[in-house]
């Protein structure tokens, strides 16, 4: 029964979500200092191997059944007592753990014939090793992570997270610089990370909960999980098949330049999607249950797209700018990829918040058809434009397949549990941003300076311009004046109180 006993507060989304975000952030901030290391301290070619590395272990995760938790938020908000989250909690821990284990098990003993399909010969055999020893460790974070999530311990898990990253880096620095083990070194560097923190987190789970298996919570969850391990099929060939494509018609250097291209995908949705969908995915099975709902969901992605939007105006501007600082000459034909896949990106971030009403029935195999529609637009586009457009060709068919997914989860989602929301402010901040965009990258050539500065004033009008378009409400506006002050009075108090004795007298 739909009840708003209580309120439910948007700024508890917005307060533990900029947690996330500044862990995130941070790790974004690191991965871009490395970016120099892998650049050059590995070869175009090298970068590839560790693309298709990653396309191999997506692969591996999904036969592990990495996705067989996905119900665990839904059946947590749907248990009625301690007890029944705990067993759930925990029958998810066994779940995983088990599967993981004989799939790192299969993936071990065929190495040689997957790095031969795969990375061009058997002499990386042994990367192969590494990185499934690597993804049983990875196993062991995802429930506890779940858990984190579940009781709102935003800052546990960003301190864990940003201790784990810096360990990583470090490892990375000492093997690949030092050692000079090329791609083997960050594979190392996963693994020795992966087990250590994997590890620890499972031990601190099973001291919270205990071990108990219930078979009524593994039925839950196969029910809810198994069509997803069929998604995760679809959206492998959705993120991952352009590689093999282009791979086959090009060189493995051009795997590389689009796989850099492709991490600034990625860096949208960890610095955009990511950190609101790390409070919103647990919160939005409790809003489910309230009569308020449809309000509810339509600010929520109102103000999600205003995030993932201005992450991806902020990408767009000045990804030309971070390359010329970052990368080496041959990776700076990067850039020229990055706005369409910025595209696919956003229409992915817009299925992931428009599939509750496929998820509130527990009909998730609805989400397994749309994205296997997406799919095969995906197989038909990389067919038909890589021979002919290669990088290009691959970012074009990828955001088409980003586009019919959206458009099929969308129309089923709404059929099973429709929610109202409102499309208006949605559109007019995307045609801002997309304004914006289309300014930045018609720029001429300028110094680097110049083309900061120039940029800055572009971020600078497109945030004037959703201030006065009605996006927000007169509360929200308020309530950012409100926090502006609040911080302008805070920084005057810190500055008298840093200054010497002899100058506040």
């Amino acid at each position: 029964m739909a009840t708003t006993a209580t309120p439910f507060k948007m700024s508890r989304i917005g307060r533990h979500g900029l947690v996330y975000a500044a862990g995130i952030m941070l790790s974004r901030v690191v991965g871009l200092v490395m970016l120099p290391v892998y650049t050059r301290y590995l070869t175009p070619a090298g970068y590839g191997v560790l693309q298709l590395i990653q396309m191999v272990l997506e692969v591996a995760s999904i036969a592990a059944g990495s996705r067989l938790g996905a119900g665990i938020f839904r059946f947590y908000h749907k248990a009625e007592t301690a007890e029944e989250r705990q067993a759930l909690l925990s029958t998810a821990l066994v779940l995983l753990l088990t599967t993981y284990g004989v799939a790192t098990g299969v993936m071990y003993a065929l190495a040689p014939g997957i790095a031969q399909a795969t990375l061009g010969g058997v002499q990386n055999t042994t990367l192969v090793r590494i990185a499934a020893l690597g993804m049983a460790c990875d196993g062991m974070l995802l429930v506890p992570v779940a858990y984190l999530r579940l009781l709102d311990r935003s800052t546990v898990y960003v301190t864990i997270m940003t201790c784990k990253l810096l360990l990583q880096v470090a490892l990375n620095v000492l093997f690949v610089v030092h050692l000079g083990l090329g791609a083997k070194g960050v594979v190392m560097s996963t693994l020795i990370v992966n087990g250590l923190t994997g590890t620890g987190l499972a031990a601190y789970l099973v001291n919270q909960i205990g071990v108990r298996f219930s078979g009524r919570a593994a039925r839950d969850l196969l029910r809810f999980g198994v069509p997803f391990v069929w998604t995760q099929v679809a959206t492998f060939i959705l993120t991952f098949g352009d590689r093999y494509f282009l791979g086959r018609v090009s060189d493995v250097g051009a795997v590389g330049l689009y796989g850099l291209a492709y991490t600034f995908g990625f860096l949208l949705a960890m610095i955009g999607e990511v950190p609101f969908s790390m409070v919103w995915e647990p919160a939005r099975f409790e809003i489910a249950k309230r009569a308020d709902r449809d309000e509810l969901y339509a600010r929520g992605f109102i103000y999600f797209n205003l995030v993932v939007l201005t992450g991806a105006v902020c990408i767009t501007l000045f990804v030309g700018d971070l390359l010329r600082v970052m990368a080496a000459p041959a990776f700076l034909p990067a850039r020229d990829l990055v706005p369409i896949i910025l595209i696919a990106y956003l229409l992915q971030s817009w299925s992931s918040m428009h599939d509750i009403g496929i998820q509130v029935r527990e009909r998730t195999e609805f989400q397994t058809l749309a994205n296997w529609i997406g799919a095969i637009v995906a197989l038909a586009g990389y067919a038909l434009l890589i021979p002919r457009l290669f990088g290009l060709g691959a970012a074009i068919a990828t955001a088409a397949s980003f586009a019919v997914r959206e458009w099929a989860v969308y129309g089923f989602s709404q059929r099973l549990w429709p929610v109202h929301y409102r499309w208006g402010p949605v559109m007019r901040v995307l045609l801002v941003a997309v304004a914006t965009c289309l300014v930045g990258i018609a720029l001429p050539p300028l110094p680097l300076w110049a083309s900061v500065a120039v940029r800055l004033l572009l971020l600078v009008g497109y945030a004037g311009v959703l201030w006065h378009i009605g996006v927000l409400s007169v509360d929200d506006r308020l309530a950012i004046r409100r926090l502006v002050r609040n911080r302008g009075q805070l920084l005057i108090v810190l500055r008298q109180r840093l200054q010497p004795e002899s100058v506040t007298k």
